[in-house]
This record gives structure tokens, C-alpha cells and sequence, in this order.
């Protein structure tokens, strides 16, 4: 009698072991999240031009358009990672930098994160190409952007482009893993935002 509640006893803690472990392994993996962050591009002074500026939240194209970071071993196919996300979609992230470093850059007398219908010019923009570039030597980060700047004080609608441009980065990664890639991302950006703003200004300076 004794053995067989002594056999039951080990039975019983070795089933809540077992169960214990099981629970465990089934635990489902931590989502890492990443975002773009970089100091502000270190622009020179210029004359504060006359321009109210519109930033429209940014479109990105399929299939970047998810929180999911994109990968590519090749051109023909991309996947997707799911333990590491974006915090926020490549649109959202992209137009809130461009918008907060239009404003740092004190050459526009004012710009809005929004379709104001106030303002004298609205710029719009799409992110082409928001992924991480794996090959066998090198990964890199590569980001494509297109903006179109509206002047929407023309009356004459044909004449409201004032232009539309590509601006496309390739940084390699210093660590192979989203981290690196979050930073690659980043300098990128920085590099593209530095460039519109400067083309922007350069074109409206031109206005009478």
C-alpha cells in the first residue's frame, strides 16, 4: 500500500513538472520594437523665406505599408520578420522627421504636420522602398522616398506642381540584426531629409 502512494506521489509531481515545463516552452516569443531616431541635420542659417508649409502624412507603397520589418535575400522574393516590428509604419515615422527637421531648420516661416488648409504650399510624398538588403558580403538598408511640392496659392491648377522628386539611399549595416538596421535607417534619412529641405528652399527662393 505504501509503495503504491508512494508511486502515485512521484506520478503526480512528475506530470506537474512536465506540465510546468510544457507551459513554459509554449510561452510565446517577445515582439521587439524599433524606430527611426537620429539627431537633427546640422543645416546652415538661411533667410527665413515668406512660405507656409503643409506636410501631408506620407503613403508608403506595398508591400512596406506594415509595422513588420521587411527583408530580401534577393529581388525576386521578400519576407518579413515577426518577432521585430516598427513601433510606428515607414509613413508615419518618415513624415513626423521630415516635419520636425522643416521646422528646426528655421528657413520656412511656418510648417505644419497636417493638410492645412491655410498654408501657401502643401508637400506631398510616397516611401518607395523601406527594407533590409541581404546578401552574401554586405546587408544594407535601403530607403526610397518621392515628394511633389504644391503651390496652392496658383490659381491655375496646371501650374500648382512646382516639382516632383526621388531621393533613395543604400547604407550597409554595422550589426546584421534590426538594431543595425533601425540605425542604417536612420542615417538614411537623415541624409534624404537634408536634401529636401535643401532643395525645397533652393526652388521657393527662386519665387518673386
Amino acid at each position: 500500500m505504501k509503495n503504491r502512494k508512494l508511486f502515485l506521489t512521484i506520478l503526480l509531481i512528475s506530470i506537474g513538472l512536465f506540465c510546468s515545463c510544457s507551459i513554459k516552452a509554449s510561452s510565446p516569443q517577445t515582439i521587439a520594437y524599433y524606430v527611426l531616431d537620429y539627431e537633427q541635420p546640422d543645416i546652415l542659417p538661411q533667410q527665413v523665406l515668406p512660405v507656409t508649409l503643409s506636410l501631408e502624412k506620407f503613403r508608403t507603397a506595398s508591400p512596406y505599408n506594415s509595422k513588420r520589418i521587411v527583408y530580401s535575400k534577393n529581388r525576386y522574393s521578400q519576407n518579413k520578420y515577426f518577432y521585430n516590428q516598427w513601433m510606428a509604419a515607414p509613413d508615419e515615422m518618415v513624415s513626423n522627421l521630415l516635419a520636425r527637421d522643416l521646422t528646426a531648420s528655421n528657413r520656412f516661416q511656418t510648417v505644419v504636420n497636417s493638410d492645412d488648409p491655410l498654408t501657401s504650399h502643401l508637400l506631398r510624398g510616397t516611401v518607395d522602398e523601406f527594407y533590409e538588403q541581404d546578401t552574401d558580403n554586405q546587408w544594407n538598408a535601403v530607403l526610397s522616398v518621392t515628394i511633389i511640392l504644391i503651390n496652392k496659392m496658383e490659381n491655375d491648377k496646371t501650374k500648382q506642381f512646382i516639382f516632383q522628386k526621388n531621393y533613395k539611399k543604400i547604407h550597409p549595416l554595422d550589426q546584421k540584426n534590426p538594431k543595425g538596421l533601425a540605425h542604417a535607417l536612420s542615417m538614411a534619412m537623415s541624409e534624404i531629409s537634408s536634401q529636401i529641405i535643401k532643395d525645397i528652399y533652393d526652388e521657393l527662393k527662386q519665387v518673386p
